[in-house]
């Protein structure tokens, strides 16, 4: 039994989604099997689209999806606005104009986090 029970706690620690080590390189893990270097995770959060893409990403989590639009009491009027400034910031982003895009998506941030929450 006991030698069941340091096995069961080795597989647990290998399967451990927090970080691993390949190589001698930490590596850092998401929680989903997916992982990646610490050089390419730094990499990656210090990239120039960083922001654009993360600002983006929680606008969908916050307004469009689901369970997001159960969170807030929206209106369609706010729900049109947050997504025209979605997709001004996505193009100006894609269009080299990171700072004007990032401050499209921080209004459309803006607009969701002063939107009371739904009953």
């Amino acid at each position: 039994m006991k030698l069941f029970k340091i096995a069961f706690g080795l597989i647990l620690f290998s399967l451990s989604p927090v970080s691993a080590a390949v190589n001698g390189e930490a590596m850092v893990c998401d929680g989903k099997g997916n992982c990646q270097t610490e050089a390419e995770y730094q990499a990656y959060l210090n990239s120039p689209d960083y922001y654009c893409n993360y600002y983006a990403k929680y606008i969908w989590k916050e307004s469009e999806r689901a369970y997001g639009k159960k969170q807030y009491a929206y209106t369609e009027e706010r729900l049109m606005k947050i997504k025209s400034l979605k997709e001004e910031g996505i193009s100006s982003c894609g269009a080299g104009n990171r700072a004007a895009g990032e401050e499209k998506l921080l209004q459309a941030i803006r607009i969701i986090s002063f939107t009371p929450p739904a009953k």
